[in-house]
């Protein structure tokens, strides 16, 4: 059941989808279900990963053109130093890849529930990927906290995907 609107508003897409009596749900009544489908939680760190996905482009153009040292990481990707490497170029782009994502499943978007299940199972494997070669390669075992979050994020919208 959808918990962030008023009783009588309640209802799961789908059953006013499949209902023969109601006309089709407009595209704005269908934004609003789906917007309402969102727990709290996923909807903070989608407006997180929304401003990060959108400062990064200048932080990295930033970089590249003024030569300045920058910090970059996600799913156990690092890199600190200058933008001329592949590393921080792709860090970047998985910055801004999650930042799309996240403004598809906040706005509502048709595409939006699929590229985050899409990309959320690459995250994980990308953070679970760089766990073990830190183990295997440099002789560490580091237990990364991203799973955390990224497996119940990821339960959450596998459950979403037959109301969307």
């Amino acid at each position: 059941m959808v918990t962030s609107c008023p009783p009588e508003q309640r209802f799961y897409l789908e059953d006013a989808l499949n209902t023969v009596d109601h006309p089709p749900l407009t595209t704005e009544e269908k934004v609003h279900a789906r917007k309402a489908l969102i727990p709290l939680w996923i909807k903070l760190f989608g407006w997180l990963f929304i401003v990060m996905g959108a400062g990064v482009p200048f932080l990295y153009v930033g970089s590249l053109l003024f030569g300045f040292t920058a910090s970059y990481g996600m799913f156990g990707l690092e890199y600190t130093g200058n933008a001329m490497a592949w590393m921080p170029l792709l860090i970047a782009i998985l910055i801004f890849i999650n930042g799309l994502c996240a403004y598809g499943l906040l706005f509502g978007k048709d595409w939006g529930l699929t590229a985050c299940i899409s990309f959320g199972f690459i995250g994980l494997a990308l953070t679970l990927g760089t766990m073990l070669f830190d183990a295997y390669v440099h002789a560490r075992w580091m237990i990364r906290l991203e799973p955390i979050l990224q497996i119940p994020y990821l339960i959450k919208i596998q459950r979403l995907k037959s109301l969307w």
